[in-house]
């Protein structure tokens, strides 16, 4: 009865099946204590929480919301008031639901690529499956998830426009791309590759159809940046210090991080992970090598496809864009991928087309012995996701989901003896403010109001700090509340509560090794 069903009826149930599996993944993943919470997670949410209560588009704090367009809070705040979630759970279960339909569309774009050759398509969804960085940005609270699902319905549209001009695909083009650059600001990169496609498909004297679609695409994320970041902040885009990103060593990063999807993690094979410019230039020498003018046509032909080349371009632009807009400093880390992550996709069919094109003619396949190995090799490479993949959600149902993205959700913070004493002190005083050295962490957990501790200069003499103090907060705390600080503290540019002592009333109620708990007032 298979047998009878049509290609594309198997492959159907196959992806059907695949994003069965993925749900069960993401569910085992974020089971302990929902999805992973990081510090841009925390003021995503609490600025939905803020829309919910009338407050406008500012944070846990206060602070105005503008380094993020205002798609995702609306998102989670709208689904928070329709579903009566609250907005961690919203955001938790799209999270959930956005894992499933992103590999169902990743599916199908790499089915539509490879429709001679489904063998490429069946390996590379099954690959996005196994993948543990794919899965770690939907089990975190992360606005890239839906990003990458407006991505990949921009890409399905502009092929139906290649094809044959159709205006719905058209506008469906551009409202896509409008939606992903409120959801981040680079989806202005889709809008620029939108307008490439109507260009190859009309060349200039056909641009005026895309002129309405262009302007309904940029017109909020103007109005945004115009009428509310720059009226908060003096900036479209928020502040942004250009001087912690580093271009070069970003680029270099984010090429050994790709390449770490794919080569494990071994000690003698660091060199070229970490060194990743030695893998670019050895393979594009031994192709050039091996492959004549016909194969390198075949290649570019290949690369053609609708399918493929308004994905490639977004992707190489967008990888370019990254490295001047991500701060160097916070993503040394290799497990920090998650800006990347979105065009695995993209990578995947670069892959199996230079593949197919440039490798595979130059293998002799009737050789039983070399078709098998290869067979072998590509059991044996599926050993490293299958491997990892499993560390990762045994991990998780330890400790809650288990990557440095995740801050606040975790039993590193959870099961921590100060936050258990803190949370049966403020249950007594449900409106109690919160001061704390970790805004996010406390907000999270606590939903109390919360305010930082006031600042300092970490350099200047104990002395020199608590003249300071008493200088630059003379009236501080303006109201009382608790102080939860943690120990050991990362932030030595907030004043430790010792030093608080001189400038307000700390009562101790609580002290270990993981933090201290005062009750704080202000000196009469």
């Amino acid at each position: 009865m298979f047998n009878n069903l049509s290609r594309e009826t198997k492959f159907r149930i196959y992806l059907f099946l695949l994003a069965g599996i993925g749900l069960v993944f993401i569910l085992l993943t974020t089971s302990k204590y929902g999805a992973g919470v990081s510090s841009d997670a925390a003021r995503n949410l609490s600025t939905a929480d803020s829309l919910l209560a009338g407050k406008g588009f500012v944070d846990m704090i206060g602070a105005p919301f503008i380094l993020w367009p205002p798609l995702y809070p609306l998102l989670l705040a709208g689904l928070s008031l329709i579903t009566k979630w609250n907005t961690f759970q919203a955001a938790w279960y799209l999270n959930v639901v956005l894992f499933a339909v992103n590999i169902w569309l990743s599916g199908w774009l790499l089915y539509y690529i490879f429709e001679e050759k489904q063998v490429y398509a069946v390996a590379g969804v099954f690959v996005m499956l196994l993948s543990r960085s794919t899965l770690r940005i939907y089990a975190n609270v992360a606005s890239e998830p839906l990003f990458a699902t407006l991505m990949l319905l921009f890409f399905f549209a502009a092929a139906r426009f290649l094809r044959d001009g159709s205006g719905s695909a058209l506008w469906l083009m551009f409202l896509m791309a409008g939606l992903a650059t409120l959801q981040r600001y680079l989806g202005v990169v889709l809008i620029g590759v939108g307008a490439l496609v109507v260009l190859f498909k009309y060349s200039w004297r056909g641009i005026w159809r895309a002129v309405l679609p262009i302007l309904v695409s940029v017109l909020p994320v103007g109005i945004w940046a115009v009428f509310h970041n720059y009226q908060v902040s003096g900036t479209l885009f928020g502040p942004r210090d250009l001087g912690a990103m580093l271009p070069l060593e970003n680029i270099s990063l984010s090429l050994t991080k790709i390449f770490w999807w794919f080569i494990p993690r071994i000690s003698f094979l660091d060199p070229l992970l970490l060194n990743p410019w030695i893998i670019v230039i050895t393979f594009s020498f031994l192709l050039i090598l091996i492959n004549k003018k016909i194969d390198w046509l075949k290649w570019m032909s290949a690369l053609k496809n609708e399918y493929v080349w308004p994905a490639l371009i977004f992707s190489v632009i967008y990888y370019f864009l990254l490295a001047f807009t991500v701060v160097t400093a916070d993503h040394l880390d290799l497990t920090s991928d998650r800006y990347y992550v979105v065009i695995l996709p993209v990578v995947l069919a670069l892959f199996f087309i230079t593949f197919d094109k440039l490798i595979l003619d130059h293998i002799n396949l009737r050789n039983r012995t070399i078709s098998y190995g290869l067979v072998f090799v590509a059991i044996l490479w599926f050993v490293y996701p299958i491997y990892s993949l499993q560390v990762y959600i045994r991990q998780s149902l330890v400790q809650g989901e288990s990557t440095n993205y995740n801050i606040a959700n975790s039993a590193q913070f959870r099961e921590m003896s100060v936050v258990k004493a803190a949370q049966l002190i403020l249950d007594k005083d449900p409106s109690a403010l919160v001061y704390t050295n970790y805004i996010n962490i406390v907000w999270f957990i606590f939903r109390h109001p919360v305010q930082t501790l006031p600042y300092e200069d970490a350099s200047l003499s104990r002395d020199q700090r608590l003249a300071a103090l008493k200088i630059n907060y003379p009236d501080w705390p303006k109201l009382d509340g608790y102080i939860i600080w943690f120990t050991p503290n990362q932030y030595h540019h907030i004043v430790a509560p010792d030093e608080l002592s001189t400038i307000a009333n700390l009562k101790l109620l609580y002290k270990d090794k993981t933090g201290e708990i005062y009750y704080v007032q202000a000196i009469k």
